[in-house]
Formats: C-alpha cells, sequence, structure tokens
C-alpha cells in the first residue's frame, strides 16, 4: 500500500483518519474503491464481513489493525445485523457511521422497488394477470358474499378484492380471532362504509355452520379456509382430514342448504397424485365438494393452483427471518421446482373461475362441477427463486449469504402438477383457466371413505371426531381413500418434468 498523504495545514500536515470497513464481500470493494480515490480522505486499514463464510470479529480486527473508527456498509436486509455490529463497536469505545451500499443507491436513482418491497414479477420472471372486470363486476357487485378463512394470505386478499366491488354484505368468517381482528380493522380503514359482518367460526363445526348460513343467505360463498403446511400435516392427519376434508364439507353442504347460487372451494396443486398428508385431504376435499354437486341447487366448483409468494409461514418471510439473522437461506433441494403466482393474482383468477362455474362456451357447458386449473406460469427452480430474493435483497448469493440444502421433507414432490397429463384439460373462456376433465371415482375408494368417515365417529357421535384414533390409524384410512397417493418424501423424483397445461411465454420458447 502507498504511504498515506495527509493533509497540509498551517499548523503542518494533519494525520488521516485509520477506518475499518465493516459490510459484506459484495458491498465492500467498491467502498474501499470509492475512498482510494480520495487522497484527502479517511485511510481504509482493514475489512471485515460479518455474513458469509468468511464472517469476522469488527472488533478484533479494528484493534489489530489500529483503527479509530468504523465504517458500516450493509444492505437494509440485514438491518438487524447492523444494528448489532454497531451496539458492539460502540461497547468497545469505536465511533462508526454508516453508510448505504452502491447498489442501493443506484436502485433508489432507478426508481426500482426498495429495501422494504420486492418485486414479484421478476421473481417469478412472470407479469400478473389483470382482473376481468367484465366477469367479476355481475358476480360480486350488490352480491351477498361470504368468506371463509378469510383471516389467512388468500382469504384475507379475497376479502379486498370482493369489498373494491362493493357487495350488498361481506361477511369474513375466521377461526382465529386475532387473525380475523387484522382482517377486519384493514378492512374497515380501506373500504369505509363497506357492510361488513365479522364472524368468528369454526367451519368445522358442521350444525352451527349450517345455522349460520341458513341466518346470513349468501349468493357466493368462498371457500379458503384450510390446513396448508405439508411438513406439520404428517404428523397430524386426523387434524387434516377433520379441517380439509369434514370443514369442506360442512360448508358446502350449509351453502347448498341454503341455496346459495355459488360455492367455490381453494385447493392446490398438491392434490394431484398426492404424496402427503395434506394434499390427499384436499383431493378427498375435491371429490366431496363435485360429488355434492351432482344434486346441489348450487353450482360448486373447485380451483387449484400452486405456492403463492409472501402468503403466511411460505418461502418469502421464512427467507427474510433467514436473512435478518444473517443467514444461511434455507432450499430443500437444488431440483426442487415450484408453480408460483401473486397473492392478488391468486384471488383474482379464484373469483373469475367462480364467475365461469356452469358458464357454456369451451367449457363444455357443464352447470358447475368443474376443477378449475389456473396458469401458475413456467414453474421456478427454488435455488434459483432464492438467488433472485437475496440479489433483490442487495447481497450477492454463495458470498455474502450462503445457501444450505436441506433435503426433502417428509411428503414432499420434487415438482407439483396442476393435473393427471395435457389430454385431460380443456380450455375455458379466460385464457388464464383451464378445466381439468375429472374421472369417476372408483367404488373402492368411495368405500375407503365410507370407512373413513365410521372411524371419524369410531367414539361415538357424543364424543369428538377422531376420539381414540392414533395418526397411523387415521394416515392408513386415508391412503385407502385416496387411491392415486404415493408414499415417501421427495415424491415426484420419477418423472422428468412436470406436466405443461398452458402455452408457455414467449422469452420461454425463445430460450
Amino acid at each position: 500500500m502507498n504511504a498515506p498523504t495527509q493533509r497540509g495545514s498551517a499548523a503542518g500536515p494533519a494525520p488521516r483518519e485509520r477506518v475499518l470497513l465493516v459490510g459484506l464481500a459484495s458491498t465492500l470493494p467498491p467502498l474501499r474503491a470509492a475512498m482510494e480515490a480520495d487522497p484527502a480522505g479517511p485511510v481504509p486499514v482493514a475489512e471485515c464481513c460479518v455474513a458469509g463464510a468468511g464472517a469476522g470479529d469488527p472488533v478484533g480486527v479494528a484493534r489489530r489493525a489500529g483503527a479509530t473508527r468504523a465504517i458500516l456498509c450493509l444492505p437494509a436486509s440485514l438491518g438487524g445485523r447492523a444494528a448489532r455490529v454497531g451496539e458492539a463497536l460502540a461497547a468497545a469505545g469505536l465511533p462508526w457511521v454508516g453508510v448505504r451500499p452502491l447498489r442501493e443507491q443506484l436502485a433508489d436513482a432507478a426508481d426500482r422497488p426498495g429495501a422494504g418491497e420486492l418485486d414479484l414479477a421478476a421473481l417469478t420472471d412472470r407479469a400478473p394477470r389483470p382482473l376481468d372486470e367484465a366477469l367479476l363486476g355481475p358476480l360480486l357487485r350488490g352480491r351477498r358474499v361470504l368468506v371463509t378463512g378469510a383471516g389467512g394470505s388468500i382469504g384475507a386478499e379475497l376479502c379486498r378484492v370482493i369489498a373494491a366491488w362493493r357487495p350488498s354484505v361481506l361477511h369474513a368468517v375466521e377461526r382465529s380471532e386475532n387473525a380475523l381482528f387484522e382482517v377486519e380493522r384493514e378492512l374497515v380503514r380501506r373500504f369505509p362504509g363497506l357492510p361488513l359482518a365479522a364472524v368468528l367460526h369454526d367451519v368445522t363445526q358442521a350444525e352451527r355452520t349450517h345455522d349460520l348460513l341458513q341466518r346470513l343467505r349468501p349468493d357466493l360463498v368462498v371457500h379458503a379456509a384450510a390446513h396448508k403446511h405439508v411438513g406439520m400435516m404428517e404428523g397430524h392427519p386426523a387434524e387434516a382430514i377433520e379441517n380439509n376434508l369434514y370443514g369442506t364439507r360442512s360448508v358446502a353442504a350449509a351453502a347448498d342448504a341454503c341455496g346459495a347460487d355459488r360455492f367455490v372451494m381453494i385447493s392446490t396443486d398438491k392434490a394431484v397424485n398426492p404424496t402427503s398428508v395434506m394434499g390427499a385431504s384436499k383431493r378427498l376435499a375435491e371429490r366431496d365438494v363435485l360429488g355434492r354437486d351432482a344434486t346441489s341447487r348450487t353450482r360448486m366448483c373447485t380451483v387449484r393452483f400452486g405456492n403463492v409468494l409472501g402468503s403466511a409461514c411460505s418461502v418469502l418471510p421464512i427467507w427474510e427471518d433467514q436473512l435478518r439473522r444473517g443467514g444461511p437461506l434455507e432450499v430443500t433441494d437444488k431440483r426442487m421446482l415450484r408453480y408460483f403466482m401473486t397473492i392478488p393474482e391468486a384471488a383474482g383468477l379464484v373469483l373469475t373461475a367462480a364467475a365461469l362455474s356452469g358458464a357454456s362456451g369451451p367449457a363444455g357447458g357443464r352447470r358447475g362441477g368443474e376443477t378449475f386449473l389456473l396458469d401458475m406460469g413456467e414453474p421456478v427452480r427454488i435455488v434459483d427463486l432464492a438467488h433472485r430474493f437475496l440479489r433483490q435483497r442487495g447481497v450477492e448469493p454463495g458470498v455474502d449469504v450462503a445457501i444450505r440444502f436441506t433435503g426433502a421433507r417428509p411428503g414432499e414432490k420434487l415438482f407439483e402438477e396442476l393435473a393427471h397429463n395435457a389430454d385431460e384439460v380443456i380450455p375455458t373462456a379466460h385464457p388464464g383457466i383451464r378445466v381439468w376433465r375429472t374421472a369417476a371415482v372408483p367404488a373402492s375408494a368411495q368405500r375407503a371413505t365410507s370407512r373413513l368417515d365410521a372411524l371419524r365417529r369410531r367414539a361415538g357421535l357424543a364424543a369428538p371426531p377422531w376420539r381414540g384414533v392414533s395418526a397411523a390409524e387415521a394416515g392408513a384410512a386415508l391412503r385407502a381413500a385416496v387411491p392415486e397417493m404415493s408414499g415417501g418424501a421427495g415424491g415426484g423424483a420419477g418423472a422428468a418434468q412436470p406436466v405443461r397445461l398452458f402455452a408457455p411465454p414467449v422469452h420461454a420458447l425463445a430460450g
């Protein structure tokens, strides 16, 4: 290193301040280059990375280098780490200042999303579809609408979309007191004058659900209440079946009995060739809804889609927490593929599918009973999503923050499917929605479902459901009722690629 230059003054040259640079492997080189370009500024005498494989102790580095001050250069996504480093430096008597990384300053200049928000379209490499106003207006405006699971990520967004169309009343049904409180508070603030009823209710209580819908008389019922966590449900099969199957049966039966015009159940791509308890329980719920439609006055349908970005306890909030802690980010498998869409797009397409249910035209003129599939675009490798996420947060994957592969969890597939094969899928009037031509349920599976009903009430009607039933018994009964269910972690690994149901975007064809 060249001998440090000194500022001149009337009293003689002043020594240049010796500083420690603290940051990431990607933020420190631009900062050092800028400082070395200033011959009169502080001298960077040492660097210390505080995240990634080479993370060090900035206090110890500063003492060994003889630094009298530190400059912290960390992205806003690592604000917690910056605060802890600053506290350690201050406790050691070392003054410090913070500067923003060059990448964040350039993002501000280009008017790109800031540190507090992610560009979800860039993460998934697809633009969300706009709402179809011609279909949603007649479905929602001036109508009585009821949403179950209204406190969840999808349920709350459904409430927001519905509220914007000025229904005659919106009933937000949720069994979590805190979640219901929060969604009610938001809807009252964002939509003053909205006729809103927040209803604290557990949809698995069939008699009370029947009485509730008899009193409220909704025109449209959107059933979003469900258990969704694959790994957790593997250890709680009875709870998954109770909420996902019997909760759905309870709401669908009540919608039929009260004369609702339409009922739509939100399902999942994990219901196709399920390898998990959650997916199999949702497959049973699909079958129950579509079977009821054959004799119901209510037009009933189900809507399948994949993962939604940013939903509660999904991958992005988990990664945000892991990043705040300095990493590593956890990914199950390098080969893991998933379909993704944003929460607003998913909610809009669910309601659009409800409007299409029973419509004449390319869907075949059926009065209901459809399984709708949403266009999720091309599947995304989870590891690629992690790289895009980190770069949007201002850190370089594998350099500033490591990615750790943990292995597929019980019940997980390497990729999900929306239908068994493309030949079973037919178009609708909406380019982002298809219909799966469902096959008849085998008689053996119907008998197995009846045995599931008997197992649930084995202790008698006066006892709570599933009393005395072990997790192993409930899981075995579920597998018998869903013959297409396969077992084992990382299911789906034998197939080369997921079935393509929608035309790929132009850029995918060009590549």
